[in-house]
């Protein structure tokens, strides 16, 4: 239970103490009017909304099945996730999501596409565009089976597991897509994220309520055994690079990135910029925190479960083991589906924003919109079509954490670009930076069917050489956001390149 505790401290003190650092280095100007503010919006989608409302809309946007079924997986590896989980929140997933957020909220609330192409060129902004529209067409379609799995194996639309009930279940949630794509943010989503907020703080509440009498027998950190906290997990997965890529979303997660844009287009004042990106980043490790301990306390009780793959079916089973109330069983997994539908429709809103400026259509008129959602929509359906007749979910799953971390990578790059190109320091981006690449090019180094039963086909070398291959490719990376940043720099200074500009 200390650990866990220390966990939480490192979240709090972090948020109020490195989030505040951040925005110093920063820079913000509070008198600076935001796009929303300015109202010279391209799409409906930045508006300006009440800063309350901001941070729970981008909090549900962001906060999805990562920081719970990714967690529950991830809490194989033992009470080491209560501390490696805040202290890669604070010093790389928070500072990730401030800057990523702050930087398109000065220019012009700009797109994924628009803010790579700026910092660091249209030949690898095409390719990371590309990169990006996977990930969120595999989002959507993951979390969608997830949260439609989650439905029918409780038997919430139904009194039976089968088939029917799970089309049943997309069908219910395809719909809530419709109106979530298609309509502007203001007008839809932030209605409902009242109630889907609500709805999550009981979920967390009842959580904490229900595994309470569990926390003190949460097992501790070995300080006296330490490298033993590292090999704990029941198959043999090395921690590097296998728990970022499981957890992720409650650590770091490149898919945020494709949100803030859309956040920064509907906050009024850049001083809210903490409270929203690094706050709300912060906020999902601490539900990353809650699901880890009911991990960790499922696993103790019943470990038969570490045996197990599908975290979507292990978290139904700890939850109607732990939680013997229905009701609150219920709310709960309700509260999971919700996560998992207000993140997929954030992406595929996101696709409706990238696709749109790469084909340079207009999104000011329902029908332009119309247009654009049937083909994303329609897309989207067909992905979670093939992954239900083939074993596709796993290769989503699988695919979706790579190519998410890979993102988030991208623009850990362009904030080095863009405090580079100002003169400022880049340190505290360089080492996240340069760390979760390290951690990327070992998963694809190491990882194989061979090494992990189900694992996607990587390159498949021996540990050592995958660890020294990956430290050559992290080095190239630094070296070239900082040469990038620098050339940059030089354009600022001949007035021919303005980092700040909408």
């Amino acid at each position: 239970m200390i650990t866990f505790f220390i966990g939480f401290a490192i979240l709090t003190v972090g948020y109020f103490t490195y989030g505040r650092v951040m925005e110093k280095f920063f820079v913000i100007d509070p008198s600076r009017p935001t796009p929303a503010v300015k109202n010279a919006a391209k799409f409906e989608d930045r508006q300006a909304l009440p800063h309350w409302k901001c941070m729970l809309i981008h909090l549900l946007h962001i906060a999805g099945v990562g920081p719970v079924v990714g967690v529950i997986l991830g809490a194989k590896f033992g009470p080491v996730v209560f501390l490696i989980i805040p202290i890669a929140n604070i010093f790389a997933g928070a500072v990730h999501d401030y800057f990523s957020g702050m930087i398109s909220l000065r220019n012009g609330a700009g797109s994924y596409l628009e803010v790579s192409k700026k910092f660091l060129n249209k030949t690898f902004a095409a390719f990371s565009t590309a990169f990006m529209i996977i990930a969120l067409f595999a989002l959507a379609a993951a979390f969608t089976n997830v949260s439609s799995g989650i439905l029918n194996t409780n038997h919430i639309f139904s009194k039976t597991t089968s088939d029917k009930a799970f089309i049943l279940c997309i069908c219910i949630i395809f719909s809530y897509y419709v109106f979530s794509t298609f309509f502007p943010i203001g007008s839809f989503v932030a209605k409902l994220s009242n109630v889907f907020g609500l709805i999550l703080l009981a979920s967390l509440i009842l959580i904490l309520f229900f595994i309470y009498g569990y926390l003190p027998s949460l097992p501790e950190f070995d300080v006296h055994n330490f490298l033993s906290n590292f090999t704990q997990h029941p198959m043999g997965h090395p921690l590097l690079p296998m728990l970022f890529m499981t957890i992720a979303c409650g650590m770091i997660s490149g898919f945020h990135g494709s949100q803030n844009p859309i956040t920064a287009g509907i906050e009024s004042n850049e001083k809210n910029g903490r409270q929203t990106f690094y706050g709300m980043m912060v906020a999902e490790g601490f539900i990353a925190m809650i699901w880890a301990a009911v991990g960790v306390i499922g696993y103790s009780l019943y470990p038969e479960l570490q045996q197990k793959n599908n975290g979507a079916l292990i978290l139904s089973e700890i939850i109607r083991n732990l939680i013997n109330v229905k009701i609150g069983a219920e709310i709960i997994l309700i509260s999971v589906v919700i996560l998992a539908i207000t993140t997929a429709d954030a992406a595929l809103r996101s696709l409706r924003v990238i696709i749109s400026d790469i084909f340079h259509l207009k999104q000011k008129s329902p029908e332009d919109r119309f247009l654009l959602c049937v083909p994303i929509l329609g897309t989207c359906a067909m992905i979670v079509f093939w992954s239900n007749i083939t074993d596709g979910f796993s290769v989503l799953w699988n695919y979706f954490s790579l190519t998410n971390q890979t993102i988030a990578v991208i623009f850990l790059a362009i904030s080095v670009c863009y405090m580079r190109a100002k003169k400022k320091p880049v340190i505290f981006l360089l080492v996240p930076l340069a760390f979760l690449s390290f951690v990327i090019f070992l998963y694809l180094f190491w990882i194989s069917p061979e090494h992990i039963l189900s694992a996607p086909k990587g390159f498949g070398l021996g540990y050592p050489v995958s660890c020294v291959m990956a430290s050559i490719c992290s080095i190239l990376v630094c070296y070239y956001s900082l040469s990038h940043g620098k050339r940059l720099a030089e354009q600022v200074e001949k007035n021919q390149f303005s980092p700040d500009s909408d």
